[in-house]
């Protein structure tokens, strides 16, 4: 069932005196990125906090 997972991301073992065969690879995020991704995070908080201040007015 997790084959796919295993050969995707590798499935080496994790203790201390093991070799690794391959680096993961992970995605960059640049500054521009991290600045849209923490934009749309504060709108949707503001956005939230409007809805729940007109519900009680």
């Amino acid at each position: 069932m997790w084959n796919w997972f295993i050969q995707h991301y590798g499935g080496g073992n994790s203790g201390s005196g093991g070799s690794t065969s391959h680096a993961s690879s992970v995605p960059e995020m640049d500054a521009a990125s991290g600045t849209l991704a923490i934009a749309v995070v504060l709108a949707a908080l503001v956005l939230v906090w409007e809805i729940k201040r007109r519900r009680r007015a």
